[in-house]
């Protein structure tokens, strides 16, 4: 049985670059967290901004900044440290937040697409339909939505047995990677469902949201232009 992993990351990468990398990753890190920190305080302080559109663009915000915490700090400090070890809990707890974040980022971008065409093609009823209220509860089904299948995807791979190497060669906690180091029969039929259902999730929202921008074309081309 394995009880805890080894990152192999950048292990291999020469020694003096490593520096060089984990300021590069620091500086990304911290210009994505200022970013985003900066649109949520603009949206807070402005009244006028205090409408869905900007709503969603907060909660993505917050999804990204917590995207980010799940799997950088890691990687900074394994760049800095000469054992690269994580625990079986904490790999299954990166591998948890990092879909979580992941899949909510992708259900807002979705949620956000609607919106778009909502504001667009409806625009007389759009306060009616995109009230504060129905606002929340699509965020919430996007967080909702997020956690399900980010439990749903970590206990997929972590109810396999791990009696192999402990080397993972990624630099996280990655799934296809940890899958690799499973025994058992039904690791070819884990690693196929796990792809399928991330295909099919990610697929199924790129698929909407060019769905909500081609009617939003398609609204606009109606609009009789100004002779």
């Amino acid at each position: 049985m394995v009880y805890e992993f080894i990152i192999v990351g950048f292990s291999n990468f020469p020694q003096h670059l490593l520096p060089a990398f984990f300021l590069l990753f620091l500086l990304m890190y911290l210009f994505t967290l200022l970013g985003n920190l900066l649109i949520m305080a603009t949206v807070r302080s402005e009244r006028s901004l205090h409408t869905p559109m900007y709503l969603f663009l907060c909660a993505l915000s917050i999804s990204e900044i917590l995207y980010t915490l799940a799997i950088t700090p890691r990687l900074l400090a394994d760049l800095l440290s000469t054992r690269r070890t994580i625990a079986f809990v904490a790999c299954a707890s990166q591998m948890f937040f990092s879909f979580t974040f992941g899949f909510t980022h992708s259900f807002l971008l979705t949620v956000m697409g609607y919106d778009r065409y909502v504001a667009i093609s409806h625009p007389l009823s759009y306060n009616v339909l995109m009230s504060t209220r129905t606002c929340a509860h699509l965020v919430s089904l996007s967080w909702a939505g997020g956690s399900v299948m980010g439990m749903m995807v970590t206990l997929i791979v972590f109810h396999l047995t791990f009696c192999g190497s402990n080397e993972i060669h990624h630099f996280g906690c990655h799934a296809l990677s940890l899958l690799k180091l499973a025994c058992g029969k039904e690791t070819s039929s884990v690693t196929l469902g796990v792809i399928l259902v991330c295909v099919t999730v990610l697929m199924g929202c790129l698929f909407l949201i060019i769905l909500s921008y081609v009617f939003i074309v398609a609204a606009i081309l109606r609009i009789p232009s100004a002779e």
